[in-house]
């Protein structure tokens, strides 16, 4: 009779201990502060000069664009890029799409980095 006691006790402590905890919250990305978020495209338009650049406050976000309007790119917890990398896109069309590749590479050693996919395009506004 204990042994059938025992074993039930023992799976609710398991079912009910603290599970670990998630992910640090995400801060806001200080680039866009004062713009609204528009809603997300898959594809935005290539400009001369212009390229896409990480976030200087989340190493998740790319962004593209400056001026009245910013895109913004959330490559998801699973791609994180050093603010000493180089990123290294190949687009096959002129623009970039959800979906594309984006590599990145050391700055001084060019050891490769993470491949990551662009998600949507988020537009921001003044």
């Amino acid at each position: 009779m204990r042994r059938s006691v025992a074993f039930p006790v023992a799976l609710l402590a398991i079912c009910c201990a603290a599970s670990p905890p998630g992910p640090a919250p995400r801060q806001p990305v200080t680039e866009l502060a004062g713009r609204n978020a528009g809603r997300p495209e898959r594809c935005v338009l290539m400009q001369a000069g212009e390229g896409l650049r990480l976030s200087e406050s989340d190493s998740h976000i790319l962004l593209y664009g400056h001026g009245r309007t910013v895109w913004a790119n959330d490559l998801g917890p699973q791609c994180e890029i050093s603010q000493n990398d180089v990123l290294i896109n190949e687009p096959l069309a002129p623009h970039y799409c959800r979906g594309d590749l984006v590599r990145s590479a050391d700055h001084l050693t060019r050891l490769p980095g993470p491949a990551c996919k662009l998600g949507d395009f988020v537009p921001y506004t003044r």
